[in-house]
C-alpha cells in the first residue's frame, strides 16, 4: 500500500540505505518522488535509492507504468519549486560562478553516460526530495560508474521538480569536460559539483562504489 505523502516525507528524511556514501562526510539517504501515477489521481510518494529503482517500484504496482506514461502537470514545466518557501527562490539557470570542477565523487565519470542520465531524468515528472541537512545526499542516477547525485545543505526536506536537477547535471557535463583518446576511439570524461547558492548542489562523478 501507498503511505501517506507526510509518512513517506518522514521515511525519506529518517532512514538511511545501505549505499555507500560517494563523498567523504556526507550519507546518502533514499530519495523520495512525489507526483500522480494515474490521470486525475492523488498525490502519492515512493522512496528508494534512485529514481530508477524508484520507477521499477511503482511499476510492481501499477503494471505497464513507466515515467513516460506518467501524467503531466503545468507544474512540470516549472524547475523551481521548494518545499521551503523563500522570498526569493533561485530560478533559471545554474550559475557558473557556482560550478566547481573535479570536485566530488571518487573520480572522473564517462560524460556520455552522464549525458544518458540526464536525457533519464528530464523525462521525469513530478518532484524529487530528499530529507534535511546538512550532508544528505542522494543518488539520483548511476550507470557504468558514472553518478548524478544531489546533496542537501539545509535543516529542512528539500523538494524540487526532478527535471531541475538536469539542468544542473549539465552544467556540469558541459562546463567541466576533457577528452582522451585510447588505439580505439576517443573518451569524453566529466566531474564537478554545481552548487545552487541556497543550501543545495549537484554532483556529476565516479561514485564510490560500482554501478
Amino acid at each position: 500500500m501507498l503511505a501517506s505523502l507526510i509518512g513517506g516525507m518522514l521515511l525519506a528524511a529518517a532512514s538511511v540505505t545501505a549505499i555507500p556514501s560517494p563523498l567523504e562526510g556526507k550519507t546518502v539517504t533514499d530519495i523520495t518522488w512525489i507526483g500522480q501515477v494515474v490521470a486525475d489521481g492523488p498525490m502519492v510518494n515512493f522512496s528508494g535509492p534512485c529514481l530508477h529503482s524508484i520507477e521499477k517500484s511503482i511499476a510492481a504496482v501499477y503494471p505497464g507504468f513507466t515515467w513516460a506514461t506518467a501524467p503531466r502537470s503545468l507544474e512540470d514545466d516549472d524547475a523551481s519549486i521548494d518545499l521551503h518557501s523563500d522570498d526569493d527562490p533561485p530560478k533559471g539557470d545554474p550559475d557558473p560562478a557556482l560550478l566547481k570542477c573535479w570536485e566530488g565523487g571518487v573520480g572522473d565519470a564517462d560524460a556520455v553516460h552522464i549525458s544518458d542520465g540526464i536525457y533519464y531524468l528530464e523525462k521525469v515528472p513530478g518532484w524529487c526530495m530528499n530529507g534535511p541537512g546538512p550532508n544528505n545526499c542522494g543518488q539520483i542516477s548511476c550507470s557504468y560508474n558514472s553518478a548524478i547525485i544531489w546533496c542537501n545543505d539545509n535543516r529542512w526536506p528539500y523538494k524540487k521538480h526532478c527535471r531541475y536537477f538536469a539542468k544542473f547535471a549539465r552544467a556540469v557535463s558541459d562546463g567541466c569536460q576533457y577528452t582522451t583518446r585510447d588505439s580505439a576511439h576517443y573518451n569524453m570524461w566529466t566531474r564537478g559539483t554545481q552548487y545552487d547558492g541556497r543550501g543545495f548542489s549537484v554532483i556529476a562523478a565516479k561514485p564510490k562504489e560500482d554501478c
